[in-house]
């Protein structure tokens, strides 16, 4: 590796982890707090709107598609794409009650005693202790609705802390009010969910791939009416005995009058979809009908339909142009009255659908200024934690946080081993050295014994010269001839100095 891309990658390795190691803090504190609210006091505690983005409080123009509609005696609701609207004036004026709703998109709205009021959205289940003044509670994952985007609510009609979700992932079931959620039928999507009116221990689930029925207060779900009843999304039980069930499919009404163990199609709305079906509660045999745009009534329990062409008049504005539009809810608060929602826009009737009138939501805005509008603070940490509240930003913070960790793991490993081959190669030169070292010391000893060894024959050889001149003529030849001796050993050992120190300076 290059020194100056080791040092680069070191530079990157250290901010990438800083921000990862920021990316991660946020996720466990916030996750700390999520466990342990109460300890820290945040389980009430209320944050002003005016610290908050504006995406929480403030509602952009859409269609106003009706989704759900729920009545109280005094009040009437309506679900929408865009959120909920009340009106306390059976529909003459409405206020937009989104405070807390994260998720706008209104599939279904159950409404309890003392005013508690279910949202199910495609987030999860949202809920109102104060008739949806202020949505106070949420539930998703953390709650064990692991499928969040909820199609339909039930609730007990004897119990209403016991409350059934339908979901494209099965039926959940909560016991204690929302609180927390299991899992009771899984393996199919669920688009409507009921209780029997005549047995509150019977329950009905159906969706495009079947019906569902429980018979002890949703504990087993089996598979039932598949060779009698078409797939089907809508589901209506009569508190009759035996029990009359309508159902809605998008091939038409079908109709059973003994428990469901026979079914009929009625001819009136074959090969038409059927899309809302009502049933007057003080008259069992008054039924209304949505198939598309038209609207149909029954005084005889479904043996004969009338077409109330003054609905259609109505919403193509009686100029003979048809708009697509397709009834979705049908409602009342009294024997007179009728509410029809449908995919553009809510309509009223008080006189049993003789005229219509257009019931105009866009005015109906949320009127709290931002002091007045609270969010919890466990939801805003839930939000932080989530990455909801960061918008779709924080899902391209978690692409390159995952990223991030590739590249600190990739980068990582080739530090260490740049760090391990600058070991080695350290190591290596260090070994090579003291080699060197040693060597270089065995050949001074080496040289150092021949010098020695030389000067030692020199002195050897001197002493012999002196000799010669003392001594007597007739021994001049032993010494001349021991002097040759000793000259030829210090020409060799010169010799082999002179390749020792050849070999040094190779080293």
């Amino acid at each position: 590796m290059n020194i100056r891309l080791f040092k680069n990658t070191r530079v990157i390795h250290k901010w990438v982890g800083l921000l990862i190691a920021i990316f991660i803090l946020v996720l466990s504190i916030s996750g700390f707090l999520l466990m342990h609210p109460e300890e820290f006091g945040i389980g009430k505690a209320q944050i002003s709107g005016k610290y908050l983005p504006a995406k929480y409080f403030q509602v952009h123009s859409a269609q106003r598609r009706i989704q759900s509609l729920a009545t109280t005696s005094q009040f009437l609701y309506a679900g929408t794409d865009i959120g909920v609207y009340r009106s306390e004036d059976e529909g003459e004026t409405w206020l937009q009650i989104n405070q807390g709703l994260f998720n706008q998109h209104i599939n279904s709205l159950v409404i309890a005693e003392s005013e508690t009021i279910y949202a199910g959205t495609d987030n999860g289940v949202f809920k109102s202790e104060d008739g949806g003044d202020t949505w106070s509670e949420w539930f998703d994952e953390a709650a064990g609705l692991t499928h969040t985007k909820i199609n339909d609510l039930a609730l007990h009609p004897e119990n209403p802390d016991i409350l059934f979700a339908a979901t494209d992932g099965g039926i959940f079931q909560s016991i204690d009010a929302g609180d927390s959620w299991d899992n009771v039928s899984t393996g199919q999507s669920i688009q409507t969910i009921i209780f029997s009116n005549s047995t509150p221990d019977i329950l009905y689930g159906v969706g495009k791939e079947g019906a569902l029925r429980s018979q002890n207060g949703g504990k087993d779900w089996n598979s039932v009416w598949e060779n009698t009843l078409p797939a089907s999304t809508i589901l209506v039980s009569l508190n009759t005995d035996p029990e009359f069930l309508y159902s809605g499919s998008p091939n038409g009404l079908h109709k059973s009058f003994n428990n469901g163990r026979n079914w009929a199609n009625d001819s009136t709305f074959k090969n038409a979809p059927v899309s809302a079906i009502f049933v007057n509660p003080s008259n069992l045999s008054q039924l209304y009908v949505g198939s598309g745009e038209h609207l149909y009534s029954s005084s005889d329990g479904g043996d004969s339909w009338m077409n109330i062409s003054s609905f259609t008049q109505k919403i193509n504005g009686g100029s003979g142009t048809s708009i697509e539009i397709t009834i979705t809810q049908i409602t009342s608060l009294s024997d007179k009255s009728l509410y029809v929602g449908t995919t553009s826009g809510l309509y009223f009737s008080n006189d049993a659908g003789e005229n219509w009138e257009n019931i105009d939501l866009s005015g109906a805005v949320n009127q709290l200024s931002p002091d007045e509008m609270k969010m919890d603070v466990v939801k805003l940490v839930t939000e932080i934690h989530t990455g909801r509240f960061f918008g779709s930003y924080f899902y391209m913070l978690v692409d390159l946080a995952t990223i991030g960790i590739v590249f600190l793991t990739i980068s990582g490993i080739l530090i260490a081993y740049f760090r391990a081959s600058v070991k080695k190669r350290k190591k290596l030169v260090e070994d090579l050295a003291t080699d060197q070292v040693i060597k270089l010391t065995e050949t001074t000893d080496e040289l150092s014994n021949e010098s020695r060894e030389i000067h030692d024959m020199i002195e050897h050889i001197t002493e012999h010269i002196e000799k010669c001149r003392l001594v007597y003529m007739d021994q001049e030849k032993k010494e001349i001839e021991e002097i040759g001796r000793h000259l030829n050993t210090l020409d060799k050992k010169m010799h082999r100095l002179m390749e020792n120190l050849g070999e040094l300076e190779k080293n």
